[in-house]
């Protein structure tokens, strides 16, 4: 019987499952989804493939579950950050700074894009999860069209643009280069959207370090 990682089962079942996705996701960055099978993850885990099926029916859904749980993460933390904020200028700052924090290696993997190496049935499941992201920045900006912070425009043009401008870039880690990092983009989106950014924004508060972190302090 395998050693129980936890105070209960629940515990030790959420335990394997997270310790199986970060395998998962440093594999994927170091050599693409299509080049890691389940007994890789099994090597690197530590884990028993036959524990390893326990959980997961085979890497696609390891992976979706992979996803799924980063996207709950990401949109758990931007809706905190929203709560309570009622300036649409500010509403976008928040997302362009998540957008800007949230760990989405996987989408930048070596080897093929995704889409193209999972089967069609797992690539609805991923582009599910993903356009939540979207969905969210949609109300954000229907917001500020509404009350006037920016112009009427193709939304879903603007939102391709946006995460396509804000996905996968490298963020300073040291002072003052990432305030101004932030500041900067923050500008440039609003800008782009047609709005702009105030002479003297509101302070937002510290940048946080990123999804990571928060998500290991839970």
């Amino acid at each position: 019987m395998p050693k129980i990682t936890g105070r209960t089962l629940l515990e030790h079942r959420s335990t394997t499952r997270r310790r199986l996705m970060e395998t998962l996701d440093a594999l994927m960055t170091e050599r693409g989804f299509e080049s890691v099978s389940m007994s890789d993850v099994a090597n690197h885990s530590g884990i028993r493939r036959t524990t390893i099926y326990n959980h997961f029916t085979d890497k696609e859904d390891l992976l979706i579950a992979f996803v799924e749980e980063k996207m709950s993460n990401y949109l758990s933390t931007t809706r905190e950050m929203l709560r309570g904020v009622d300036s649409s200028t500010d509403r976008i700052r928040i997302y362009v700074r998540t957008q800007l924090l949230a760990e989405r290696r996987y989408l930048m993997a070596p080897g093929p894009p995704l889409k193209d190496v999972i089967s069609p049935g797992a690539g609805r499941k991923l582009a599910q999860h993903i356009r939540q992201t979207s969905d969210l920045l949609r109300s954000i900006l229907d917001d500020a069209i509404a009350d006037g912070t920016i112009p009427e425009q193709n939304t879903d043009l603007a939102i391709m643009l946006v995460n396509g401008t804000l996905t996968g870039r490298r963020v300073p880690q040291d002072e003052p280069a990432r305030t101004e990092f932030f500041l900067y983009a923050e500008r440039y989106v609003l800008q782009a959207l047609g709005g702009s950014m105030p002479d003297e924004p509101t302070d937002l508060g510290p940048v946080p370090q990123g999804e990571t972190a928060a998500q290991r302090s839970r």
